[in-house]
């Protein structure tokens, strides 16, 4: 099995595209950056390190870390090693989250079928909360609320057949205080 992924590396305000490549249940690891590409060999040991050993034949051992942000806390012996990582689509998804401040229009992003709409105008919708189901290419694909919204339009109705870029809803983000 191999699986192939690719961070950010930041230091201070360089960033640097970094290829992991990881086969054989983690035994092989290659990474690739514009400096070049290393491999080595891993493998866990018995009190949790891992062990690495590189192609030059130099030999690490330590443990690593992931905290939800992507700082990755190495430790080589009694030093600490702090190197942040970013994913890509972790990112990607944060920014997203980040931009819903204003109304989100839901629009088909396929030709299909609207099967189900389970809101109405003026309904109040929690994230995550499927508004809608439409089927494109024999697939039935429930829409959800990406935050706590208030339904302001429904543009759509059961058994519809929708264009491409057709606008579906309207949510407008709750402004409610949460103490309330």
């Amino acid at each position: 099995m191999k699986i192939e992924r690719r961070f950010l590396r930041r230091r201070g305000e360089e960033r640097e595209l970094l290829e992991v490549e990881i086969r054989d249940g983690g035994r092989h690891v290659a990474v690739r950056s514009p400096a070049g590409e290393r491999a080595a060999e891993s493998a866990r040991l018995p009190d949790g390190r891992h062990s690495v050993i590189f192609a030059d034949g130099r030999q690490l051992a330590g443990r690593a870390t992931e905290g939800p942000t992507g700082r990755v806390e190495a430790w080589r012996g009694a030093r600490r090693l702090a190197v942040d990582l970013a994913d890509p689509l972790r990112d990607l998804a944060a920014a997203q989250k980040e931009a819903f401040g204003g109304p989100r229009e839901i629009r088909a992003l396929i030709p299909g079928r609207v099967v189900e709409v389970r809101v109405r105008e003026g309904d109040e919708v929690a994230a995550g909360a499927t508004v809608l189901v439409i089927e494109a290419m024999k697939m039935q694909n429930e829409i959800r609320a990406e935050a706590a919204s208030r339904v302001t339009l429904v543009e759509c109705v059961a058994g519809q057949t929708v264009e491409a870029g057709a606008l579906l809803l309207r949510l407008e983000p709750e402004t409610r205080d949460p103490r309330s």
